[in-house]
């Protein structure tokens, strides 16, 4: 019994809970899967602070914007760029998809396309409540049928894939936590 309390308490020790996760990633082309876009490019930004159960989201952004160069090899054009779903960013873990982002069209340009995906919530009263001015929605339970919105819990470690018509990667990210480069050190 000592010896499961002991590793209950490594295991849990709030010294040890993260309670905030900032990532900046720069999307590139990628290998397999990938289908290589010139002058594809796109960034994503999460950030999210977590009570001190490192469970529970206290406050989240999500934050992605791709651009795909007119002409493309998908025959994507401002006549067709604003298709539901066209462009879409998913988010794995350890080889599995775990969310699906839907990206919705910005901007677009004789040149470029712009899609973005703009989330933001935080609790009130216990409920978690969605931020004003979203752009796009994320199914944060692939498992379930119907599409179950809100703002994925990001990982260090994770991947994300920016798909175009469904099937197709072009763009690519390790998201890593920028927080992790401070835990473990003491401040005097």
């Amino acid at each position: 019994m000592v010896l499961t309390s002991f590793l209950l308490a490594i295991a849990y020790s709030p010294a040890m809970a993260e309670t905030e996760v900032n990532v900046d990633a720069e999307l590139k082309p990628c290998a397999s899967p990938c289908v290589t876009e010139p002058g594809a490019t796109g960034e994503l930004e999460y950030e999210a602070e977590f009570l001190s159960n490192g469970v529970t989201i206290k406050e989240a952004e999500l934050k992605a914007v791709v651009k795909i160069p007119v002409p493309n090899s998908f025959n994507i054009s401002a006549i067709n760029a604003g298709n539901p779903g066209l462009v879409t960013l998913d988010l794995t873990r350890l080889n599995q998809s775990y969310a699906t982002c839907t990206m919705v069209l910005k901007k677009a340009r004789p040149t470029s396309l712009t899609y973005v995906l703009k989330l933001s919530g935080q609790l009130k009263n216990g409920q978690f409540v969605f931020g004003k001015k979203l752009l796009g929605f994320c199914d944060v339970d692939l498992l379930t049928l119907d599409i179950q919105s809100g703002i994925p819990i990001i990982q260090d470690g994770d991947i994300a894939f920016v798909v175009v018509n469904g099937t197709t990667h072009i763009l690519s990210a390790l998201l890593e936590n920028e927080n992790d480069d401070d835990q473990g050190e003491n401040e005097n």
